[in-house]
């Protein structure tokens, strides 16, 4: 009777341990450390107000495991961008000079791969709070179609090491 009862203890700890443990590691999916770029969920802003002629299309990106020297990390964000131009998302405002805003952040312990925007009442978390995990900004429009690269080498507080300026691939002093 005892040896049943342990038994069925048994399975019944199998039965939810073994799914639930297999749903964590689906939602912590393990990271090889190998660079990904992409767009967190929920943060695209589209400012278009009444009577002005600019839109601001503000688009906001993770990278995850970013490469530690400037160059190469202007040379990724270029890449993307290349390979996934938001102007080909954004049409349909004849009339209007676009401005296209992306910001890159790194992945951090305040900014995980699964953040997203809280506007709750008693807490507000947004991306504007999360500035020291802002590595790289790049910014063009369809008046200036020449993209300004601005890319940051940061230490784990956020405290600013080294900033490179690029227009295009020319680094600018």
């Amino acid at each position: 009777m005892i040896k049943m009862n342990f038994n069925m203890i048994v399975l019944m700890i199998g039965i939810f341990l073994i799914p639930m443990n297999l749903i964590g590691c689906e939602n912590n999916e393990v990271y090889s450390g190998e660079t990904r770029v992409f767009e967190i969920d929920n943060t695209e802003q589209i400012l278009d107000k009444k009577g002005e002629e600019n839109v601001t299309v503000k688009k906001h990106y993770l990278i995850l495991n970013p490469p530690k020297d400037p160059r190469e990390l202007k040379e990724l964000v270029g890449k993307y961008s290349k390979e996934h131009p938001v102007e080909e998302e954004v049409k349909g405002m004849e009339g209007k000079n676009r401005i296209f805003d992306l910001s890159f952040y790194r992945e951090s312990e305040d900014l995980p791969r699964d953040w997203q925007p809280d506007e709750s009442y008693m807490n507000t978390d947004r991306l504007e709070h999360h500035k020291n995990d802002l590595i790289a900004y790049v910014i063009w429009s369809d008046a200036e179609s020449e993209k300004e690269y601005n890319v940051y080498v940061k230490n784990k507080e956020g405290k600013i090491i080294k900033r490179l300026r690029f227009i295009e691939d020319q680094l600018v002093e």
